[in-house]
């Protein structure tokens, strides 16, 4: 089963320059990004999409090779479900 990520409705965030800053009640905490993490976060916050398609973006984006934002992509990921800021979306085939 092919999976798309969204943002969970209970984080707020805001953008400052190029980083966001997130405010997650659950967690009772907030988190801030990088450029790149934001980037992500920004694509995130539009639709659902899949961690394929994110690399698709930000491989147009930014000068990095698919192995090494695959990776980063999965990390982002990974991290984000943890704190539980970012929520799994079931894709029908």
């Amino acid at each position: 089963m092919n999976l798309k990520w969204q943002i969970n409705p209970e984080v707020l965030s805001s953008k400052i320059d190029e980083e966001a800053i997130l405010m997650s009640f659950e967690a009772e905490s907030y988190f801030g990004l990088d450029p790149v993490g934001s980037r992500i976060w920004e694509l995130l916050s539009k639709k659902p999409v899949t961690a394929d398609e994110l690399v698709v973006h930000l491989m147009e984006e930014y000068e990095v090779n698919e192995a090494t934002c695959r990776e980063d992509v999965q990390r982002f990921i990974d991290d984000m479900l943890a704190k539980k800021l970012i929520q799994q979306v079931p894709v029908s085939a």
